[in-house]
């Protein structure tokens, strides 16, 4: 039986380690082919990331290097959101387990994805595609970009193509993503996640962590359930997905969804069935039972280098670290150097214990 299944995702950590435990055989194709990929997968191609999207090219002869004919598929991560076509190439090759190339550039381009929201009566930021005259209390944001560092406060100087980027009224609330499963008619809402900065002066919206089961108002999760299940019938979502919004009390301001594989997958344990077997069964069309999650809060938080380090062979890093970098790199200042996780019964000991971890390294 092929049970061979490759993930492409910038880092592939965390989807690799759900795919094995689900007991796929997993060749994972990424930007860092850490410590802990490496040890989970059968194979790990490393190929380059330019501006947080994979290099075509590289990605592509990668896979006309690997025995396609054992292979189910190949399932995806962030990456891709800039290029969407390059799902299109791949789908000549094998398989795409996960949305499709149309359903990736309707989500990733905001006038269209906007004009979803607007269908469905979901409010968002006001969101304009020209500079505005006074840029006070905008930020700007670049089309098909992930992680938050593209998100900056807009100046007044032109710093990028006018038509890579899109303007957004700067909004109070707590940063939440919600993680979903959805077979193209139905979606079952897995968790709400709280999300958070980690900042610089040239990034201050820098991706940080986050933590699960985070607890919203009824109303909040009312009209987060109320979306995904719309924007699954109209975009035929299938797959594990995730929707990042603004919340503040009842309130809920969309920001984007994430039609792939997303960071909070590697924060929920199920009871039963097993998520990416559902995400998989999904995108194939043979869902035939939905997984129970547990609701143990897990937290991630990401270690950034504040200047450029290198990593010593002799380091002992403590069990509640992830993606550890290869003995011997180098790691660029800015760039990621590992992952610190814990858990807790809520989402706010989770957190605590997370950053309470972070500081002790």
């Amino acid at each position: 039986m092929v049970n061979t299944i490759i993930i492409a995702a910038i880092s592939s950590r965390s989807y690799v380690q759900v795919a094995v435990d689900a007991g796929f055989d997993v060749i994972a194709i990424d930007a860092f082919a850490d410590v802990d990929t490496q040890n989970l997968a059968e194979k790990v191609i490393q190929i380059e990331v330019n501006y947080g999207q994979f290099d075509a090219h590289q990605l592509l002869d990668a896979l006309n290097r690997i025995d396609l004919d054992h292979c189910i598929g190949l399932s995806y991560g962030a990456g891709f959101e800039a290029q969407p076509e390059l799902l299109d190439q791949i789908a000549l090759l094998l398989p795409v387990i996960g949305n499709s190339a149309e359903v990736l550039e309707q989500c990733k381009q905001p006038k269209s994805f906007f004009a979803l929201c607007d269908a469905c009566n979901m409010f968002y930021p006001e969101t304009v595609f020209k500079k505005p005259i006074n840029t006070l209390g905008w930020l700007q944001k670049t089309i098909g970009a992930s992680g938050g560092e593209h998100v900056k406060s807009a100046l007044p100087l032109e710093l990028e193509s006018a038509n890579q980027v899109y303007y957004q009224k700067k909004q109070s609330g707590t940063p939440v993503s919600c993680l979903f499963l959805a077979d193209g008619k139905n979606a079952l809402v897995l968790g709400f996640n709280e999300q958070w900065c980690s900042p610089t002066l040239l990034s201050p919206y820098r991706f940080g962590g986050l933590v699960s089961h985070t607890l919203l108002s009824e109303a909040a999760q009312n009209k987060l359930t109320a979306f995904v299940q719309i924007m699954t019938q109209k975009l035929v979502l299938k797959g594990l997905n995730s929707c990042d919004c603004l919340v503040q009390n009842d309130d809920v301001l969309m920001l984007e969804i994430n039609p792939r594989l997303s960071a909070s997958v590697g924060l929920y344990q199920t009871k039963r069935g097993n998520l990416f077997t559902a995400h998989v069964d999904a995108c194939l069309g043979r869902l035939d039972s939905w997984p129970v999650v547990n609701k143990q809060s897990r937290a991630l938080q990401i270690v950034y280098a504040g200047k450029t380090a290198k990593v010593s062979a002799k380091m002992d890093w403590p069990a509640w670290v992830c993606d550890i970098p290869q003995p011997n790199s180098e790691i660029p200042a800015g760039a990621p150097i590992c992952s610190v996780i814990a858990e807790a019964r809520t989402a706010r000991l989770a957190k605590h214990r997370v950053l309470e971890r972070v500081a002790s390294l």
